[in-house]
């Protein structure tokens, strides 16, 4: 699952990028209800954030620790995110757009 991240230079170098490909990855795992993915995630940023740039970060994200402890609101995370879907899906300008359908493997 990570492999892109894991071996992309341009990814490598840009932690910010980095952070936006996670949060797309953790979105999609409460989206399916994968917690286990989700958690994996989690892992993956909490391993990687003490060397991340704390100035930029704070700009992009705000603060290391609440950004962390966002992420462990599994559940709430997954509500807000399936609600989110519903309402855009009800949006007239959207639901005239192609669709696409994630395969989990």
């Amino acid at each position: 699952m990570y492999n892109i991240i894991a071996t992309d230079k341009a990814i490598q170098a840009n932690f910010i990028l980095k952070m936006k490909i996670y949060e797309l990855i953790y979105g999609v795992a409460l989206y399916n209800n994968d917690v286990e993915s989700a958690k994996d995630v989690y892992s993956q940023i909490s391993s990687q954030i003490s060397d991340w740039d704390t100035k930029i970060f704070n700009y992009w994200y705000g603060d290391k620790d609440t950004t962390l402890s966002k992420l462990l609101e599994f559940e709430p995370n997954r509500c807000r995110i399936i609600e989110n879907v519903n309402l855009n899906t009800s949006d007239p300008k959207i639901t005239k757009l192609p669709t696409y359908k994630f395969i989990v493997e």
